[in-house]
């Protein structure tokens, strides 16, 4: 056999088993996108998927918030603490638009007599357009807390002195969304919420 056609079926050979590998490792993700839908690739997430994942969320959270603000204790000052961007906030998909789902959230905390407070790595100059951009997208303020001026904190730190500093303040969080896992970490809240970011995709 010539050297030629040696060289032609090692090549196509080698095309076959590419072919097989991929095929198989299509299959692999596939399978694990089946087993946790949260967990998907930014490619295969369309705002409209979002919303929907967002929504089995709120749809946890909401019942929650019902319950506790229908019992709340004398003399105490219940809350909600949101995170913005990405669940305020439609910030990737639809900027300064509201989360609907967590806005309605947010307006039944406000007529149940709890303040709807918010905490964000967004910088301390940008208070006041954060604050404005809020309201045009229907929400109630009742306090927005950012990363302090000249810190070097991560946002897990940030987001925790946060609620630290409204706890200060007498207010007792019953519950805390956010989409990052550094939106929830540390505690001071009485329960908290984790929305979709896609293996950390959206911020």
């Amino acid at each position: 056999m010539s050297a030629r056609r040696k060289s032609t079926r090692r090549t196509t050979t080698g095309v076959a088993l590419l072919g097989c590998l991929l095929a198989g490792s299509a299959q692999e993700a596939q399978a694990a996108t089946a087993q946790n839908p949260l967990s998907r690739s930014h490619r295969g997430v369309s705002k409209e998927t979002w919303l929907k994942d967002v929504q089995t969320v709120a749809d946890e959270a909401r019942p929650w918030v019902e319950r506790r603000l229908a019992d709340v204790p004398p003399g105490q000052h219940p809350a909600i603490v949101l995170d913005i961007d990405n669940t305020a906030l439609a910030t990737h998909f639809d900027p300064g638009a509201p989360v609907e789902a967590i806005l309605a959230i947010a307006r039944y905390a406000e007529t149940h007599h709890a303040a709807v407070l918010f905490a964000s790595y967004r910088h301390q100059d940008a208070h006041d357009k954060t604050v404005a951009d809020l309201k045009n997208a229907g929400y109630p303020v009742d306090g927005l807390c950012l990363r302090p001026d000249g810190s070097s904190a991560g946002k897990a730190e940030v987001k925790r002195n946060c609620r630290i500093g409204y706890e200060k303040k007498g207010f007792t969080l019953t519950a805390n969304i956010g989409n990052r896992d550094t939106d929830l970490q540390g505690g001071h809240d009485e329960k908290g919420f984790k929305l979709p970011d896609y293996d950390g995709w959206l911020s």
